[in-house]
């Protein structure tokens, strides 16, 4: 039989590829999840659209079982979410014109929703149960199909002016780079996003050929030395910009998630080595908590926040 919940929340993680939902108790339990594909070549609209029809049937399947009352929606999401708009997306055809907080609102009859871009609801997870949880002044650095990274001070998230603080992804690289957000140019993450690692994997080691297959041949025995180099030219184009990171903000904490740290034997040490050379007050550098649910575990986050 089932025990009754006072109240109980619904998190959403809203991908490029897929969407994830889930309610939970205001403890983080996760009670039901559903994944539905993103579609992102027919539009914004449809994926928003299914997204709120299977919200709906998750929050109806808790209530008929768990009974109890929605107190909170929380939604991790792609770009900066204003009231009218999204900035900073990705390719998904209309996105930028979605009115999210409207639009949630009006599907669930509530006040209590909370958007926030996925990097920032994954912090969200890690200062609440995670690796970030007591930290004043700490750091979150997620290595996924981008890279972007979160700034904590004060126990809280840093958004910044405009909300894109920690966008890293527009970091230049070079002294004389002349193109970068501007132009539609995101130099950092064209380099060692995880897309564009794909990329140059495919291109220099042939079409068959994975990011984690390279990865473990850059440390394997017999040592591969074209994979050796290739890996160390990715992690060290991280390594700096996350070490000038750290020297700016005086961190205790550094936190690493993402789809990369598939390869975090390779990663953490090197990482690690690399700010303790250079950064005058080393912090701890750790794996980040929730490593595969780090957006829906946001959201519910958000959600009881």
């Amino acid at each position: 039989m089932s025990v009754p919940v006072d109240d109980f929340v619904l998190g959403i993680d809203l991908g490029g590829t897929k969407i994830a939902l889930a309610t939970a108790d205001t403890n983080g339990t996760i009670l039901y999840r559903q994944t539905i594909a993103t579609l992102a070549s027919q539009g914004a609209e449809q994926a928003i659209e299914r997204t709120i029809a299977s919200g709906r049937d998750l929050v109806e399947q808790t209530q008929r079982r768990w009974h109890g009352r929605l107190a909170g929606v929380g939604i991790a999401t792609m770009g900066i979410t204003l009231d009218d708009r999204v900035l900073m997306v990705p390719n998904v055809p209309g996105w930028d014109r979605l009115a999210l907080p409207s639009q949630m609102q009006q599907a669930f009859v509530l006040d209590a929703i909370r958007i926030e871009n996925d990097v920032k609801a994954a912090a969200c997870a890690e200062l609440r149960w995670g690796a970030l949880a007591g930290v004043e002044t700490g750091l979150y650095l997620n290595l996924g199909t981008g890279i972007a990274a979160t700034l904590v001070v004060n126990g809280r998230i840093l958004h910044g002016t405009h909300g894109a603080a920690g966008e890293i992804a527009y970091n230049l690289r070079h002294l004389h780079d002349e193109q970068g957000f501007s132009a539609g140019k995101a130099p950092l993450e064209e380099f060692v996003g995880g897309g564009a690692i794909r990329e140059r994997v495919r291109l220099r080691f042939g079409a068959e050929a994975t990011v984690e297959e390279i990865f473990r041949k850059a440390t394997a025995a017999p040592l591969d030395p074209e994979a050796r180099a290739f890996v160390e030219a990715t992690l060290t184009e991280i390594a700096f910009h996350l070490t000038n990171m750290t020297i700016a903000l005086d961190p205790e904490r550094v936190v690493i998630g993402g789809g990369l740290m598939r390869s975090k034997a390779l990663i953490l040490p090197r990482l690690a080595a690399h700010i303790r050379r250079f950064v005058p007050f080393p912090p701890q550098v750790e794996e980040a908590h929730f490593s595969h649910d780090a957006g829906i575990m946001g959201a519910i986050a958000l959600a009881i926040h």
